[in-house]
């Protein structure tokens, strides 16, 4: 399978070039393909049998709800997009105006440079040049691969500037398991405590989940469950991954994964996707910093001059038995 770039002839699409990735049908005969968008490295589509694992947004349109957006170098909001660094006060682009904050970082909305593609990977590059409010030079490449098993992705920040630079990951996939209804799909992130945030959802203090709502380690139904909330002291898997787990009741399941780096995660749910719509959708975001990170430094990376720092995260998918069985005609 080859890479194709989709574009309709005279109009140019708002994200920019659409890169198509295949993975080759493993012993399990599942083919899982993406799309990746060159505005924002984003990813706008992957599925597995042709089915959605995520929830993508129009060729011709905008992730309106950071669908698959990238958020780097850092993720969630700054409180009004301020920090301070080496005794000077800094001023973020306020890209949250309805709450007066800096969010999802720098690089969504950017175009980004192909370096490598082949049928089932695809390398992109973007800098982040010195700004009033991020006054650093910062390479971001990102590589996305898909395997029958599913998608990886692995993000490489290199240091171009001639001091430390602060630097944090995120990503924003809304998940989906199969046809299964948002509503029956229960989730399970195994946390210990979780962010407190104020009327504009900025953190203010943090709170053990044991006993209330945020406790999601039983795997409630996402249909109950109203966050847009950041977890911490999450616990690892046995392999030392992070791990966060959607199934429906026909076993289908759609895992989110991040490595060492990633010990946050943020949820979020809605039950008007897309935009006007009347849909239950869920957000599960991967992260290595807290919230406005920039301030606290809970999670943020320095890296010296010249140096590259690399994580990778991924969504990988687990087909039912009994709904295996049926997709490939057994009895």
């Amino acid at each position: 399978m080859t890479i194709t770039q989709t574009t309709k002839a005279g109009i140019a699409t708002p994200t920019g070039q659409q890169f198509r990735i295949s993975a080759e049908p493993g012993e399990d005969g599942h083919v899982v393909s993406a799309v990746i968008t060159e505005i924002g490295g984003t990813i706008r589509s992957l599925t597995v049998d042709g089915e959605h694992v995520i929830e993508e947004f129009p060729e011709f349109g905008l992730p309106k709800h950071c669908e698959g957006q990238i958020l780097i170098p850092w993720p969630n909001r700054v409180r009004d997009g301020r920090w301070s660094h080496d005794g000077k006060d800094l001023q973020l682009a306020i890209s949250e105006p309805e709450r007066g904050n800096a969010i999802h970082g720098l690089v969504t909305f950017r175009p980004h440079t192909l370096l490598h593609r082949s049928a089932g990977e695809l390398t992109l590059q973007v800098r982040i040049y010195p700004s009033e409010g991020y006054p650093f030079a910062v390479d971001v490449e990102t590589t996305y691969s898909v395997a029958p098993e599913g998608l990886t992705v692995t993000h490489s920040l290199t240091n171009r500037s001639a001091r430390p630079a602060p630097a944090a990951i995120g990503s924003h996939p809304y998940l989906r398991v199969g046809p299964a209804s948002m509503q029956d799909v229960s989730l399970t992130v195994n946390a210990g405590s979780y962010v407190v945030v104020d009327e504009r959802l900025n953190p203010v203090g943090t709170l053990p989940v044991s006993g209330t709502p945020m406790d999601l380690s039983a795997g409630p139904k996402v249909g109950g469950l109203q966050l847009d909330t950041a977890f911490l002291d999450l616990t690892p898997a046995p392999d030392g991954m992070y791990r966060h787990l959607l199934e429906a009741p026909n076993g289908d399941a759609v895992e989110v994964w991040g490595d060492a780096n990633y010990q946050y995660a943020q949820v979020y749910t809605t039950t008007d996707y897309p935009a006007g719509g009347h849909r239950t959708a869920v957000a599960v975001e991967p992260m290595t910093a807290l919230p406005n990170a920039f301030n606290t430094g809970v999670g943020l990376r320095w890296l010296e001059p010249g140096e590259t720092w690399q994580s990778s995260w991924g969504i990988s998918h687990r087909i039912g038995r009994a709904q295996g069985n049926q997709r490939r005609g057994e009895n």
